[in-house]
């Protein structure tokens, strides 16, 4: 129950926005020839809700015919009075043309730092993750035509800023999808009157529309004459717009003031739930921001969708105790449908030997797969030692090692060990109660737990909360095998609504 994650996903997905959204990054360059060495070197403030909560610096700089890039973002946000600090940096390099070469990020938030790195090659982009000294590689097509830093900002120079032009560009952001392009649309503006700290200058207004898998964002600047960005607005999903102004180094390294994040990423149930006890819940979801759509809910197995429209949606989950199922051998085939839910990914490495030891430890010898499940649940309940909200989307083999976190770091743990054990797994991203949690009584908060697919079901199961047979005090938004995406970004559909809905729930049935 950790807004962290939602502070952690909102960073890292505004860090690419930011990259492939900027109009321009410095003084006025040809394009086609810019110079040696660092060309540009810009440094920003960050803004939420009225206080600073950081600075970003970006460079650009040539070496022969290539070209790299880099940002560094620093942020510190606070969740029920606690301050909690994120440093992201993303780079990239290219050619003078534009055309990706490798790229990189690391980011530190959690009790460790990560770090992905990737090539392109032959119409192949290739992704590295390392950590404890074991690396995971996946290989996707690039998408064709697709640029990063260097390359969008190019095409923004070559098009120019007239007022009224408009152009798409497909852009390559592994923070947004790492499997494909998103559209970047921009519309520039005319000229307006901008505040910045309380004097009113002028700049143009330049609108960037990013669409990707997860939704479409704007980001809107303000730039002056030269193309040098004044001022920027980002969204930022659950919580507010992200402002950024443009400073000297001195300015933009000054104090910070965190904000409270905490009451914008919970829902009010309105009444206590025992989650023992009850059996059924119907819930109503309204959304009570007109540009904030409810869209698609999962079926599962304890979930399903009674009516739905673009601003409200009523769901009914409820509890479904398992029945053991006679053996059937043909059952235990492998199913070649389920293969990207028994596979290694960025997030889960199967082939981790810390990971396989406890899957062997946990499993105990124990074939039947609700027993098995039952078991490997327990197992992580226990394992995960410190139950801490001070961890960001850590990995499995991360979990195995520290044996710290929160629902992430059990609901991930216990699908790895799921996989290991045989049993396809994925996880569940979406909301769940809590009586009590920071100071606020009776409140849905952001959720993952774990369902392993046994007889032709997925069944629920969560380590954090202690539930092999599942309470229906939840709702899902999203899942996923975790098979092209991380936890963070499958958590955006999510962030999206968080702070822009409100629950009813008309009906709850009690043993």
């Amino acid at each position: 129950m950790n807004d962290l994650k939602i502070q952690r996903s909102v960073a890292k997905w505004v860090c690419g926005l930011f990259l492939l959204s900027a109009p321009a990054l410095g003084a006025p360059i040809d394009p086609k020839d810019p110079p040696q060495g660092r060309f540009s070197d810009e440094w920003a403030e960050i803004y939420l809700t009225g206080h600073k909560v950081g600075y970003a610096h970006t460079t650009m700089a040539r070496a022969g015919d290539t070209i790299s890039t880099s940002t560094d973002f620093h942020l510190v946000m606070g969740r029920d009075e606690q301050p909690i600090k994120i440093g992201m940096t993303q780079y990239t390099t290219e050619t003078l043309a534009g055309a990706p070469l490798t790229f990189g990020s690391e980011m530190d938030m959690s009790v460790m730092k990560s770090g992905t790195k990737g090539k392109v090659t032959d119409g192949k982009v290739t992704i590295v993750t390392s950590q404890y000294g074991m690396e995971q590689t996946k290989t996707f097509d690039y998408p064709s035509g697709a640029y990063m830093g260097w390359g969008t900002f190019r095409e923004s120079l070559l098009r120019g800023f007239k007022p009224g032009t408009e152009y798409t560009l497909l852009a390559y952001a592994p923070e947004l999808r790492l499997d494909g392009s998103v559209r970047a649309i921009t519309k520039l503006g005319d000229w307006e009157q901008i505040e910045i700290r309380g004097k009113s200058v002028k700049g143009q207004r330049v609108a960037v529309t990013m669409e990707s898998p997860v939704g479409s964002f704007e980001m809107l600047s303000w730039i002056d004459a030269d193309g040098v960005p004044l001022r920027a607005k980002v969204p930022m999903p659950g919580v507010g717009d992200m402002e950024m102004l443009a400073a000297d180094q001195a300015t933009a390294l000054a104090q910070f003031a965190p904000p409270e994040f905490f009451n914008n990423t919970i829902v009010r149930a309105k009444r206590t739930i025992d989650r023992a006890k009850t059996q059924r819940i119907k819930y109503r979801l309204t959304s009570i921001k007109p540009d904030v759509t409810l869209g698609d809910f999962p079926t599962t197995d304890m979930q399903s969708v009674v009516s739905k429209a673009d601003d409200a949606i009523e769901l009914v989950v409820q509890r479904r105790p398992y029945q053991r199922q006679a053996t059937n051998p043909e059952s235990r085939i492998p199913n070649p449908d389920l293969a990207e839910y028994l596979e290694s990914n960025l997030m889960i490495n199967t082939a981790d030997p810390k990971l396989i030891e406890l899957a062997k430890d946990a499993a105990g010898g124990e074939k039947e797969p609700f027993a098995l499940g039952d078991k490997l649940r327990r197992f992580v309940t226990d394992y995960v030692q410190t139950k801490s909200l001070n961890i960001g989307f850590a990995t499995a083999s991360e979990v195995a090692r520290t044996r710290e976190g929160d629902c992430s770091e059990h609901g991930l743990l216990l699908a790895a060990l799921g996989r290991i054990n045989g049993l396809p797994s994925r996880v569940v991203v979406g909301l769940a109660y809590v009586p009590v949690f920071g100071r606020q009584d009776d409140i849905f908060g952001y959720h993952l737990w774990t369902q392993f697919y046994i007889d032709g079901r997925w069944v629920d199961f969560d380590a954090a909360l202690r539930e092999t047979e599942c309470s229906p005090a939840r709702i899902a938004f999203a899942v996923s095998s975790l098979k092209n995406a991380g936890l963070a970004d499958l958590s955006l559909p999510l962030l999206k609504k968080i702070g822009a809905i409100d629950m009813d729930i008309l009906e709850l049935e009690e043993k």
